[in-house]
């Protein structure tokens, strides 16, 4: 009973850092059924009393510095396009652009960034992008102002998939995204302000993939002064600000770039401040505090700030505003399918089957979490499945007396009725231990005579080397993942997948999936992702929880403020950010 002592006092501190913020519509406009809310509690009420997202408006007032927390330190190396050190992208978010943009302004949709227009061939197969002209990197060394062209463009989608004309071999693991673009064919710069991006089949994640917060311009004569070809420190871009001081679980300061290329809806520059600080807090009741006194204008820890701690800001801090989002995250176990248990699907399907959602939102998130699968989730509203299916599928149903029984069976059938002995690996990070996440698993897994020999260390030093080298047994995991459901069941069960980490491998998964990455049409879409759902639950290669909804606090007076989506969307509101103190 360790972990309800312990959630008593920090009943969140266990997710992930890497939680991201997401604005979505609450499932498909019309359906048969409640689209996927979790449990029995509807997702507008798990919302409730969120700061409405407006249009962004004119400043009325310029100058000034706006002051944000990062609660985690930024990775080494720096570099946005290493999805394994994803705040790298915090660190660049407010220096460059990509080639599109989500919207945090208009539901999330898609946009134009360095693009102003793009279309896509009738059979699916090209897209012709077409940028802004007058666009200049920032009047730094080595680009020193020059303007950004469609090779910048061609050298950004070249880098992310790994070329290896310039990545290197030792560093290609690493780029781990280079699946979101694997069907990329050709590449060709007809002119400077043109692009065209061949691919060798139809893939409808693509736009999803090119709109990703982590898919921004960097000039190639930056990353190449590093001998790796990897960023190690620094950050150049065609961006709203410019990079003043980075000291690391500190402080990240910017100046505003004076020769920024856009302009508000009146044709004023941006960006509205003059200043912007990325402050490191290792402890939430410091930044809150920092939020109260007014030394800190908006607070990001979102995964981190409970119920109770906003009622009582909201008290000390009249009209503070208080952004609640579902967040693009999935929380799981993830099985190494190389461990003999494992490779036994009757154990994977008796682990599936034993434990409680519902209680792991309870008890780790204040109910807020929206339990979830890997399609079925208010963060994929295009295809998800119903609340009500959902409930009625083994291991998701409230009635646990069913699947437990189902569960003990399997075991048995596996011939570990007796018990079995495995190791749970977890983490901590930034402070923040999952040890909690992993005693209720032990606790849920009891009656199947299970033990658990749980470990939790650290995050960056032990955890994610082991993990992505599948070193472990059973894993507590939380990844970033995108705003299409291909970055979950494609990134992380497709056989062959950088980021398969349990080495999952099915070949009715992998033909179902690339079904629906092919498929033209929404509802042929939709139709392939469900069904792969169903093989997943199947066949459970992984241990699906919940969507979190995640809370960004905002001063009052800080304008333009809207919660954004993956790690490094919050670009639209630095952009159009302006502090009304007078």
């Amino acid at each position: 009973m360790g972990y309800q002592n312990s959630l008593a006092v920090r009943v969140l501190q266990m997710m992930t850092v890497v939680m991201i913020l997401l604005v979505v519509a609450c499932g498909p406009a019309q359906q048969t059924g409640a689209p996927v809310t979790g449990a029995d509690v509807p997702l507008e009420k798990k919302l409730e009393g969120s700061t409405q997202v407006k249009a962004a408006e004119v400043a009325k007032q310029r100058g000034g510095k706006l002051v944000m927390s990062q609660s985690s330190a930024f990775g080494n190396p720096n570099d946005p396009h290493l999805p394994a050190t994803a705040t790298g992208r915090i660190y660049f978010q407010p220096v460059t652009n990509g080639i599109l943009k989500r919207d945090l302004y208009e539901k999330y949709a898609i946009a134009g960034d360095l693009a102003k227009s793009w279309e896509l061939s009738k059979d699916g197969l090209t897209y012709t992008f077409k940028f802004n002209q007058g666009v200049k990197f920032q009047n730094v060394p080595p680009v020193n102002g020059r303007e950004f062209t469609s090779d910048d463009a061609k050298y950004l989608l070249m880098r992310i998939t790994a070329d290896p004309s310039v990545v290197l071999d030792k560093w290609k693991p690493r780029f781990q995204r280079a699946i979101d673009f694997g069907k990329i064919d050709t590449l060709d710069t007809p002119d400077k302000y043109t692009l065209v991006v061949k691919l060798k089949e139809p893939y409808s994640p693509f736009l999803d993939a090119v709109a990703n917060p982590g898919t921004v311009v960097i000039p190639k004569e930056f990353v190449e002064k590093f001998t790796e070809k990897v960023v190690l420190e620094g950050a150049v871009g065609t961006g709203p600000f410019i990079p003043v001081d980075y000291k690391n679980q500190q402080i990240a300061s910017y100046k505003k770039n004076p020769d920024y290329w856009k302009k508000d809806s009146a044709g004023g520059q941006l960006p509205y401040v003059d200043e912007l600080n990325f402050l490191y807090f290792a402890d939430l009741q410091t930044e809150l505090a920092a939020l109260r006194s007014g030394q800190l204008d908006v607070s990001r820890s979102a995964a981190d700030i409970n119920k109770g701690m906003v009622t009582g800001l909201q008290r000390d801090v009249p009209n503070v505003q208080v952004f609640r989002t579902p967040v693009a995250n999935i929380t799981n176990f993830r099985f190494n399918t190389k461990v003999k248990a494992f490779q036994d699907v009757r154990v994977r399907r008796a682990f599936h089957l034993a434990i409680d959602r519902y209680q792991f939102s309870d008890l780790i998130t204040e109910g807020l979490g929206v339990v979830s699968g890997p399609v079925t989730s208010p963060v994929f509203a295009d295809v998800t499945n119903t609340t009500e299916w959902l409930q009625q599928q083994p291991g998701y149903r409230k009635d646990k007396t069913k699947d437990m029984a189902d569960a003990k069976q399997l075991m048995k059938d596996a011939g570990y009725g007796d018990g079995l002995t495995l190791g749970a690996l977890g983490y901590i990070s930034a402070g923040v231990s999952s040890a909690d996440v992993l005693a209720l698993l032990a606790d849920q897994l009891k009656p199947l005579n299970i033990t658990l020999k749980s470990e939790t260390v650290d995050y960056a030093g032990q955890w994610l080397p082991r993990a992505t080298a599948g070193e472990f047994e059973l894993a507590y995991m939380s990844h970033t993942v995108g705003t299409d459901v291909d970055s979950v069941i494609a990134a992380h069960l497709l056989g062959g997948a950088p980021r398969n980490y349990g080495k999952f491998s099915s070949q009715k998964l992998d033909d179902l999936i690339k079904k629906e990455q092919a498929a033209i049409t929404s509802e042929e879409r939709k139709k392939w992702a469900q069904e792969a759902e169903q093989v997943i639950f199947d066949e459970a290669p992984m241990l699906f929880l919940y969507t979190n909804v995640n809370t960004m606090l905002a001063s009052p007076w800080v304008r333009n403020a809207a919660s954004g989506a993956i790690i490094g969307s919050e670009a639209n509101l630095v952009e159009q950010a302006w502090l009304d103190k007078h």
